[in-house]
């Protein structure tokens, strides 16, 4: 059984460590017996917005699910970069209901949930590379 406390100080400590996160703010963390939800708004030193919310739920076997979540990557303009959800609205993509947002193009099946660590690492590539004109632009 994972302990969702012990996750989600995790994820404050990866917010805290990357080089892109500039500032964030928790907007709701809550662990009630075997459920927990969390929610974190970070600002990227771009002036860029990474948000995202994650549900886990712990099921009679013990196992530690994660039943919903949501990573939304945006420009400090709201142009959006990249969002990364399991909604349920893209059946016809294959290793659905996973699946990611890249801007404006047509979204994508996506083989398994993303981390927060793997978040982070893409934007962080992103931001790095030397053509990262598009991803500054405050539109």
């Amino acid at each position: 059984m994972t302990d969702l406390a012990v996750l989600f100080a995790e994820y404050e400590r990866a917010l805290l460590a990357s080089p892109v996160v500039a500032r964030f703010t928790v907007l709701k963390r809550r662990i009630i017996e075997r459920a927990g939800f969390m929610r974190v708004r970070a600002e990227l030193t771009n002036g860029g917005l990474l948000e995202f919310s994650e549900f886990w739920n712990t099921e009679d076997n013990d196992e530690t699910t994660l039943r919903k979540y949501t990573y939304h990557w945006q420009t400090a303009g709201g142009q959006l970069m990249r969002r990364w959800d399991n909604a349920p609205h893209h059946p016809e993509l294959p290793h659905a209901p996973h699946h990611v947002h890249p801007g404006d193009e047509a979204p994508e099946g996506n083989l398994q949930p993303p981390t927060l660590q793997t978040v982070l690492a893409e934007i962080e590539a992103k931001l790095s590379s030397a053509n990262n004109n598009d991803i500054v632009a405050t539109d």
